[in-house]
């Protein structure tokens, strides 16, 4: 459950037997906005999905270009539990551009439901975790949200078909399930150019097998230390390896590592390694910027396990020595100490300032940091 929400999407559309969840309004008083100025929103029903789009009526008249965000939910909730983030980036941006004049960027936000949750449900039991009761956590999860990710380049490909403007670029980001499927999105879709990772995690291997650990899954109490023989288990398939060095940023990356172990995130690579590497860092993450937000009390997607991946990747980066430091990457990886796995007002903080920096022209960012 990402951000506290306990309202459901049978709630949010107020359903009832004479009324399509395509057409049911959500009240602008809804509790889904969370306090949050409200902001327009509009249902639509995008290749076979519930899509809702927020912040069109406040669309400048004239803009210069139009950015999509995408915003995908926790895992547990629905696309409506991101009402309140989505509000809360259009009003700072719109904000922001206020009194800028004529010829400045436009932002929509765009949700949906992830794949097996709100308009999408088929079986609640495949949503939860080991702890709860689900022996097949581990494949469930990733199925998922990297199927949520296939979706998304679905709806970039579609969403034109049913707007009255042009979406110029795209980005996207997400809350716990949403971060991880970000992650995805962002390794996998071309045409997504920033991504804002809430408590979600790089890393599916080093995520899933701290959390069996500490939920005693079978599989990791047959050995000293525990979890040595948890991948290729029953609860953690040779399949689902393969799958996650297909498409987990640190299952695309480590995976070309000639030495791939415990302490991979520690090995420079060699200059065949880096031959490999290069050409995939160039067509997954080159030029994008990156925002990540984790929670320094989160016992449920612990900072610990990006850091290591993440530290990995700014290294090749974000230093002289860099092997990767051409690629144009920009990654910011900030923790607040207070929060646990929650979007917290910090982050939310954090999150908008991103959004106006990340929308601003270059002009406009020289400003705004000469007055930092």
């Amino acid at each position: 459950m990402a951000g506290g929400s306990t309202f459901t999407w049978q709630h949010a559309l107020r359903l009832d037997s004479t009324k399509s969840p395509f057409t049911s309004p959500l009240p602008q008083t809804h509790q889904a906005f969370k306090g949050v100025k409200p902001v327009s929103w509009k249902r639509h029903n995008i290749g076979g999905l519930l899509v809702t789009i927020y912040g069109q009526d406040e669309l400048p008249q004239h803009p210069s270009e139009i950015v999509c965000m995408w915003l995908l939910h926790g895992r547990g909730d629905t696309q409506d539990s991101m009402a309140y983030t989505a509000a809360g980036l259009l009003n700072a941006w719109n904000g922001y551009r206020q009194g800028k004049g004529e010829g400045v960027k436009g932002l929509v936000c765009v949700c949906f439901d992830q794949r097996n949750h709100g308009s999408r449900l088929i079986e609640n039991n495949n949503n939860v975790s080991w702890k709860q009761g689900n022996p097949t956590h581990g494949p469930d999860m990733f199925s998922t949200y990297s199927g949520t990710a296939h979706d998304l380049s679905l709806l970039i490909t579609q969403i034109d078909f049913y707007l009255p403007y042009k979406i110029s670029s795209h980005i996207c980001g997400g809350v716990s399930l949403g971060g991880h499927a970000s992650w995805i999105a962002l390794m996998k879709e071309p045409r997504i150019k920033a991504g804002l990772i809430i408590v979600g995690c790089p890393d599916y291997v080093r995520l899933m097998t701290d959390r069996a650990i500490r939920s005693k899954v079978p599989s990791t109490l047959t050995t000293e230390p525990p979890g040595r023989d948890f991948l290729g288990s029953r609860d953690f398939p040779q399949s689902l390896v393969a799958a996650v060095e297909q498409y987990d940023p640190a299952g695309i990356l480590l995976s070309e590592l000639d030495v791939y172990g415990a302490n991979d995130h520690e090995h420079t690579p060699s200059e065949e390694e880096v031959a490999r590497l290069k050409p995939i860092l160039e067509r997954t993450l080159a030029g994008k910027n990156v925002m990540c937000l984790s929670g320094g009390k989160d016992r449920l997607v612990p900072h610990a396990q990006s850091k290591i991946f993440l530290n990995w990747l700014k290294r090749a980066t974000h230093t002289e020595s860099g092997w990767a430091k051409e690629q144009n990457i920009q990654l910011t990886d900030i923790v607040d100490p207070d929060a646990g796995h929650e979007f917290s007002k910090t982050m939310r903080d954090h999150a908008e300032r991103w959004i106006i920096d990340y929308l601003s022209s270059d002009n406009d960012r020289e400003e705004r940091h000469s007055k930092l």
